[in-house]
């Protein structure tokens, strides 16, 4: 058996993620938390009926983007998956534990939880998006390849003395 090969009925070689599946994998992810954040805002401006009868079906929509931005993170690789997961989990809760008040006509509880979870969601953005930064592949300009040195490799100079 080779190495690099999955060997379950095909065999499919393994490649790391490119860097251009790298940054459309992350441009995914801050398109998908625009319009989250978009629909979020939206929902902040409705009456209080409006906001209070419709206040679980945003909490389902952070639910679906939160799993998205699990799955692509997942994807990527991405260092902090775990605590991030913890996180995201522990928004859900408490905002499933309050749908039930709020939709009974407890508005400002929602909108004080809603405030809360897009600030939570603002932070996760700049921690992500650095996270993303840090992680991005490296790779060297075509010019500044040596032989024998694989694409991406950084090897420390020495000064001249």
């Amino acid at each position: 058996m080779q190495t690099g090969w999955i060997t379950p009925c095909i065999l499919l070689p393994i490649a790391p993620l490119l860097p251009s599946a790298h940054h459309t994998a992350a441009a995914a992810l801050r398109r998908a938390r625009k319009l989250l954040f978009v629909r979020l805002q939206r929902h902040a401006t409705l009456p209080d009926a409006k906001f209070s009868a419709a206040f679980e079906s945003v909490v389902v929509a952070i639910e679906v983007g939160l799993a998205h931005e699990e799955a692509v993170m997942e994807t990527l690789g991405f260092d902090g998956l775990h605590e991030r997961r913890a996180a995201n989990a522990l928004l859900l809760a408490s905002l499933h534990r309050i749908v039930t008040q709020v939709e009974a006509g407890d508005a400002a509880l929602g909108r004080a939880a809603l405030a809360a979870a897009c600030d939570l969601l603002s932070i996760h953005r700049l921690t992500t998006d650095l996270a993303l930064v840090l992680a991005r592949p490296l790779v060297a300009a075509p010019g500044h390849l040596r032989p024998g040195r694989p694409a991406g490799s950084l090897v420390a100079r020495k000064k001249k003395s």
